[in-house]
């Protein structure tokens, strides 16, 4: 059964390869997480992932992990996670003040 499994997040991996534009270093990241007991594969296109917690979080962020792989590196050792698929928000989304705006003075 868990030939099965790896076999199918193996399948996965490539299929994360196939359908999102990665760059350089998440290429590298999933080579190396392939050694490893891959536990989940989480992807979304909404809001995205925490840096240091691996949370997921539905709002938009300056930059959105789109990609979690949570695995561990022996049977025993504790889950770990990589983050990849970094995108940044865009900037008119976050409705920054317009540098034009003043107060003016109360008579």
């Amino acid at each position: 059964m868990n030939n099965l499994k790896s076999l199918g997040f193996q399948n996965r991996l490539q299929q994360l390869k196939d359908r999102y534009d990665l760059n350089n270093l998440d290429l590298e990241i999933l080579k190396k997480v392939q050694q490893y007991q891959i536990i989940s594969i989480c992807c979304t296109t909404e809001g995205g992932f925490d840096k240091k917690t691996g949370a997921f979080y539905t709002q938009e962020r300056t930059l959105n992990y789109k990609i979690k792989i949570a695995f561990k590196r022996t049977a025993n050792a504790p889950l770990e996670f990589v983050l990849i698929k970094a995108e940044e928000a865009e900037e008119d989304f976050f409705h920054f003040p317009k540098k034009t705006t003043s107060l003016n003075k109360a008579v």
